[in-house]
């Protein structure tokens, strides 16, 4: 539970420095007049242009800010998440389940262990040994 702590702690960390630097190029350099030309979203295959339909201002790019940062953050966090559990839960599941089936078979096989353990411990040798002990 610590390391997610920390982890959180770092990520905002990080994303606070991000905004530091935002703001830093903000104040030296501005935002730009309006989006460069050639800008497009491609919808559906049709194309529209947004580079010299509006200005831009504040908005587009904290926009654009945040669309980037949700982008990275699914890379980063939700993608790493989603191969864990896609690997990660059936090999423990997997391993959960031959657990189980090597105690039901324990189970199974205990009378038969029973027998064997009871053959083996050799009553007859106990027996002569306790005899040469005794006399």
């Amino acid at each position: 539970m610590r390391s997610f702590f920390r982890t959180c702690a770092w990520g905002a960390l990080i994303a606070t420095a991000l905004v530091a630097l935002a703001l830093g190029a903000f104040l030296v350099w501005g935002l730009p007049e309006v989006l460069p030309p050639g800008s497009a979203i491609i919808i559906d295959g049709e194309r529209i242009e947004i580079g010299n339909l509006v200005p831009a201002n504040a908005g587009h790019w904290l926009m654009a800010s945040i669309g980037i940062l949700i982008a990275a953050v699914v890379i980063v966090i939700v993608v790493p998440l989603v191969v864990l559990l896609a690997v990660g839960v059936p090999l423990v599941l997997g391993a959960f389940g031959i657990a189980m089936a090597m105690l039901v078979l324990a189970l199974v096989l205990s009378p038969l262990i029973l027998v064997v353990w009871w053959l083996w411990k050799d009553p007859k040798k106990k027996a002569s040994r306790a005899t040469t002990i005794g006399a």
